[in-house]
């Protein structure tokens, strides 16, 4: 019984057209308010002062400016605008785990649709984004503005799905090789499966230079096996067969307890982490994850 097999994508399109479809439903969501919700949970290197304008009544009084306030005889107020220059940095998980998926998509599908919607909504707030693949070996492009390096950004997130992750999964030499590539503070989202729990300590370090976000892809046929008795279970990233009672496999308690473990480690790391399933649209829980990062982030 083969339970994992990686499958194919079911559609049979250009790579060029895929681009294009994930342009289309990336602008979908932005439209929603996502790229508002983006900016406001990601914040650049500070504040640098704008104005100054007349006091109006609800202003805070810390803003008052003393000296033009005492020339003109009116109370005045400084204003103050964000200093975005934000750098994004989408990190995917293409070892060959995330080539799974038992419902329309497979795991490396969302994780492209993903890197289309932060890239495109960095355009929209005229943030630099990267890509940084990995499994056992690394792919970076570095971060530059614009709509034409988004599409570069999607494009190449799109083929390496095409193509078919493989290989391991290794998080730590990934976020050592960003740490050589990476000289200045960036926001870091990761999308992975997050199989290889030996995450933590990788995730702490990261944290110490950059403000990082994990994304967990899942699919639900890791959390349900058939009871059917004996099976061949092969892991696709190191191909070690072994076989397993299915039931006795307890295999629902066991993803749920892995779930909650992971859950306990991004929180001892300090790290925001939502999940995604393969069989759920993400789009009203990607919605919901950033603004209320955005509220906590005040």
């Amino acid at each position: 019984m083969n339970l994992f097999r990686s499958r194919k994508p079911r559609y049979r399109v250009p790579l060029t057209r895929r681009v294009r479809d994930l342009e289309i439903l990336s602008a979908r969501l932005i439209r929603a308010g996502f790229a508002g919700d983006y900016h406001s949970a990601f914040h650049g290197r500070g504040i640098e002062f704008s104005q100054v304008r007349e006091y109006q009544p609800g202003d805070d009084v810390r803003t008052i400016d003393w000296n033009v306030t005492a020339r003109s005889g009116v109370p005045h107020v400084k204003e103050f605008v964000e200093e975005r220059d934000l750098t994004v940095l989408v990190v995917i998980d293409v070892s060959g785990s995330m080539a799974f998926g038992s419902v329309d998509w497979r795991k490396c599908d969302i994780a492209a649709e993903l890197a289309a919607v932060f890239a495109f909504s960095a355009v929209q707030n005229s943030d630099r984004i990267g890509l940084l693949l990995f499994s056992n070996s690394v792919g970076y492009i570095p971060p530059r503005r614009g709509q034409m390096h988004a599409q570069v950004i999607v494009r190449a997130a799109v083929d390496a799905a095409m193509r078919g992750p493989q290989g391991v999964a290794d998080l730590d030499a990934a976020a050592r090789y960003l740490e050589q590539v990476s000289t200045r503070r960036a926001v870091v989202i990761i999308i992975s499966d997050f199989l290889d729990q030996n995450f933590e300590r990788t995730m702490r370090r990261l944290d110490r230079r950059h403000d990082v976000v994990a994304i967990t892809v899942s699919d639900p046929r890791e959390e349900r096996f058939p009871e059917s008795g004996l099976a061949q279970v092969v892991d696709v990233e190191s191909g070690v067969a072994r076989f397993v009672d299915l039931r006795h496999a307890d295999v629902a308690r066991r993803a749920a307890a892995r779930d909650q473990l992971n859950e306990r480690r991004f929180r001892a790391a300090g790290i925001d982490h939502m999940n995604v399933s393969t069989a759920i649209p993400y789009d009203r829980e990607l919605l919901r994850f950033f603004r209320e990062r955005a509220v906590r982030r005040r």
